[in-house]
């Protein structure tokens, strides 16, 4: 029996009604000043204006002056007004879209209350670090110089130009010496010193920067095709990233941690709250359901 009640007590859907119970509680303690009221009376509390004041430093990051503090009250007051009037005329009613935001409210709600039961152990983090290791490789890093041929400027000839300098350049006795004379200008510099693959992409594309990635150090290469055109590359160190230390990314596998989590419970309660329901098509053709919704036809009389 207790083994059950334990079993029960981990369900996403059940903790999520427990803690549900305990909010609502607290909020029907705070507002039961309230109870009775008519349903044409809106209370605006001090917790409210306080709410409405801290929305509006955060979006603007400075304090509302007392006439924009006063309209956002009036406005608060408006959408309370108009949204009791729409309720009681049954607008929420069959309504796609109030459906789709109150659906998106609840997983909301309840991925926040959930989150409150979640506090990684350091074997848990320890364990999740392990198998997950390459998220938190830092990248290699390599260092290289590079010289420029222009197709617009050498046409036909680009490549066999190519040949022509790499075969001078393999021929120097220092390997990046004198070599300001070889290639075409370009609005990029020659030596880059330890850059990852990423801020090379972003200056030369990902093609050009996979292939530098590739090439081995100590002499030169080419050609290497990037958007701009024709590189001849000598590659002066590619440096190995070390493996990461956890203490170092503790609080990023943490982060990582918690995020897995969320969508592992979230993905759970909402699978919860379908199995308590029969979903029923009518007259639908049986290729229709989509695979993993169980459906049982009506049958007439």
């Amino acid at each position: 029996m207790r083994k059950a009640i334990v079993k029960a007590a981990a369900q996403p859907l059940i903790q999520f009604l427990v803690l549900g119970a305990v909010f609502y509680g607290l909020y029907a303690w705070i507002i039961g000043s309230r109870a009775g009221e008519p349903d044409n009376v809106i209370r605006v509390t001090v917790a409210d204006v306080s709410r409405l004041d801290a929305a509006w430093r955060a979006r603007w990051n400075r304090p509302p002056t007392q006439e924009e503090l006063a309209g956002l009250v009036r406005s608060h007051v408006r959408e309370i007004a108009l949204y009791r009037h729409a309720v009681a005329m049954g607008l929420d009613q069959d309504d796609v879209v109030v459906r789709r935001m109150l659906g998106q409210k609840l997983q909301t709600l309840s991925q926040n209350l959930l989150e409150l039961s979640l506090s990684p152990t350091d074997q848990e983090l320890r364990t999740y670090f392990t198998a997950n290791a390459e998220r938190y490789q830092p990248p290699d890093l390599i260092t290289f110089t590079q010289i420029f041929l222009d197709p617009d400027r050498r046409g036909d000839e680009t490549l066999e130009d190519a040949e022509e300098i790499l075969g001078k350049l393999r021929a120097l006795s220092e390997p990046t010496e004198g070599i300001e004379s070889f290639g075409d200008s370009l609005m990029l510099q020659r030596y880059y010193p330890r850059k990852d693959e990423l801020e090379i992409s972003k200056q030369f594309g990902q093609g050009f920067a996979q292939s530098v990635f590739e090439l081995s150090p100590g002499e030169w290469h080419g050609p290497v095709l990037s958007g701009y055109g024709v590189h001849l590359v000598y590659v002066h160190d590619h440096a190995e990233s070390p493996a990461p230390e956890f203490a170092v990314v503790e609080e990023m596998v943490k982060q990582d941690w918690l995020g897995d989590k969320r969508r592992e419970l979230q993905e759970k309660f909402v699978s919860d709250v379908l199995a308590s329901y029969e979903v029923v098509f009518e007259d639908l053709p049986e290729e229709t359901p989509e695979q993993g919704v169980e459906a049982e036809p009506e049958t007439s009389g």
